[in-house]
């Protein structure tokens, strides 16, 4: 006989990066310490991008002196009355049924596919059946919030989502609430759940008014830079793709690294590219740029301070959009493994480029690459961004208020 989990009126927060950290602080402190519980993931994976990942969580929260307790902990004990997580928990595991459905891919769907009959059965019937053919693997993806959560909320974790694949059909039975930045990813969600409960609420940690001055100051103090040069953020995103990683920053490094003389560059690479790329980090010192890789960095603070954003692709361009910066697209090679996935899976990051100026966008061999910088930082013309916001996040009216979706997880809190 299994024992019934015992249910706790609380809302949890699943922590499985350190940078969802700043996702939810204005969440932690507007619901208050008695209402939530942090909940560590303790997950073991064999990707190395998550190595250490635990522990730098735990570090954080230590020093922070803020209380948290492990997945491992609770997962066969406890459920909690509101579970809010982004879906990146991401283990995966082997089962009968994955055991299955690999070998029906390998033989059966690899068949469908090399004859093209999948193809067929795409177009009448709008389904696939070849499981993902020979590209198939013996793991299947496991979301364990639902073990752990009566009511499971999904926080948006970044507008580079792959289009064709967003959401994850799992995801339905998963998540009973979705959280959206804006309209372009509530409507993507509605379109696939029909009868989904989806809550616009904008990008809150970046909604944050901040005395401007004050934080170009604190930022200027902590890297040591130089007062009298305005400030690049360059943020560049990770190619998880083998050979390709760290690619996107070396092909750039040069020409970034010769702007040191007029203005201050601060670059952070992607966390995951730290940890991947041990080099890139030593590499980059060396051109004497400027390196951010705190884990509990405050975004708000870099982006907010930076004259310029200069992106390739991923998450960054779509954060600067939201807050109406100055900003640069630096191009990457068409052969390169990652710019064809991006282009496969239709990439919301490579898809705003149809309407981005095309004087936003620096190509390798561009020869006036600092003139571009400097009459970008001048002179670039704001209502580029104001129009895209709106494209992407509509307007501030479609946003439910944060003490309205406060008000309702409290009151999910309190229902029997």
């Amino acid at each position: 006989m299994f024992s019934k989990k015992k249910i706790i009126h609380k809302i949890a927060f699943v922590i499985n990066w350190p940078r969802e950290l700043n996702y939810y602080n204005f969440f932690i402190d507007q619901l208050g310490k008695e209402n939530i519980v942090l909940i560590v993931n303790d997950i073991q994976s064999k990707e190395i991008e998550r190595k250490n990942n635990t522990d730098n969580i735990i570090k954080i929260l230590s020093k922070k002196k803020i209380e948290f307790t492990l997945f491992s902990k609770i997962y066969k004990s406890y459920k909690f009355k509101v579970l809010i997580s982004t879906g990146l928990m991401c283990p995966k595991k082997i089962s009968i049924k994955s055991i299955s459905k690999y070998l029906y891919a390998k033989t059966i769907g690899f068949f469908l596919e090399i004859t093209k009959v999948n193809n067929l059965i795409k177009k009448f019937m709008g389904i696939s059946l070849s499981a993902e053919g020979f590209q198939s693997t013996i793991y299947e993806e496991w979301f364990p919030e639902k073990k752990i959560g009566i009511t499971t909320v999904f926080f948006p974790r970044g507008l580079d989502l792959r289009l064709k694949y967003f959401p994850n059909e799992k995801f339905k039975s998963i998540f009973d609430i979705f959280l959206c930045y804006g309209l372009f990813d509530s409507n993507l969600i509605k379109k696939k759940f029909k009868k989904s409960i989806n809550y616009i609420i904008g990008m809150p940690r970046y909604d944050i008014e901040l005395d401007q001055k004050e934080n170009k100051r604190e930022i200027y103090k902590e890297f040591k830079l130089d007062d009298k040069k305005k400030l690049i953020f360059w943020c560049p995103t990770y190619i998880e793709e083998s050979g390709e990683t760290s690619k996107n920053i070396e092909l750039w490094l040069n020409k970034l690294s010769n702007l040191n003389k007029d203005y201050n560059i601060i670059i952070r690479p992607h966390p995951k590219n730290l940890v991947v790329d041990r080099t890139i980090k030593e590499k980059i010192i060396f051109k004497n740029i400027y390196v951010d890789d705190r884990l509990e960095r405050n975004l708000n603070n870099l982006y907010k301070a930076a004259d310029l954003v200069i992106v390739d692709f991923g998450a960054s361009a779509l954060t600067s959009i939201y807050l109406k910066k100055k900003m640069l697209f630096l191009e990457l090679p068409n052969e390169y493994s990652y710019i064809k996935r991006l282009i496969k899976t239709c990439s919301m990051d490579f898809e705003i480029r149809k309407y981005i100026d095309k004087t936003l966008i620096i190509n390798l061999n561009n020869e006036s690459f600092k003139k571009q910088i400097t009459e970008a930082i001048e002179n670039q013309n704001n209502e580029i961004s104001i129009n895209l916001k709106k494209r992407f996040f509509g307007e501030k009216d479609n946003t439910l208020s944060l003490k309205t979706l406060m008000d309702k997880l409290k009151g999910e809190i309190k229902n029997d």
